[in-house]
């Protein structure tokens, strides 16, 4: 009997996966397609299930206003959520958020460090984009301790995923890198 009781949930938890699955398939169709109604309709009921994917993308038609009116407040909030669960696109689109001052923060809050703390969180997952932006910051010294070792520590990951602007920057940096390096 527990046998059978156990198959019937396992059974049941794959099927319920499939489904959503399915709807977040359905979901990143209506989106290619533009079909920005239908994705909002499908990507709803999973953000507020809990799906971090469906989140950020929801959060995405907030912060663009496809499909729904735009809000920044909507945005921040569903990127919160799915980057709280640890999705490192959600990491870095908070990040942005606060690093481009579209967040409402509380008056003793640092909007630079926030994006900073998100930026990292996506950095370590091997985001090439907040790698890049985590290094502009500590080149910057925004919301870090200003640090050209840890800028080009960032931003060298970056490039070596080929971002082209950390390439970029790389490639213009390595003659000063290599002559600070040689210094006694």
């Amino acid at each position: 009997m527990r046998i059978s009781r156990f198959m019937v949930a396992v059974g049941l938890g794959l099927f319920m996966a499939g489904a959503h699955a399915d709807a977040v398939q359905d979901a990143m169709q209506a989106l290619h397609r533009k079909d920005y109604p239908s994705a909002v309709r499908l990507l709803e009921p999973l953000a507020r299930s809990g799906n971090a994917l469906a989140q950020s993308r929801l959060g995405q038609l907030y912060y663009h206003g496809h499909g729904v009116r735009e809000s920044d407040a909507q945005a921040l909030q569903w990127f919160e959520r799915a980057a709280r669960q640890g999705l490192a696109e959600a990491q870095f689109l908070l990040a942005n958020m606060y690093a481009y001052g579209l967040a409402d923060l509380p008056a003793e809050a640092d909007g630079a460090r926030l994006a900073a703390q998100w930026y990292f969180e996506a950095a370590r997952q091997g985001h090439a984009d907040a790698q890049y932006s985590l290094g502009i910051l500590f080149l910057t010294g925004s919301g870090v301790t200003q640090s050209a070792a840890e800028a080009a520590r960032w931003i060298g990951r970056a490039a070596a995923q080929g971002h082209a602007d950390a390439s970029a920057y790389a490639k213009a940096a390595a003659p000063a890198l290599a002559a600070s390096a040689t210094r006694p």
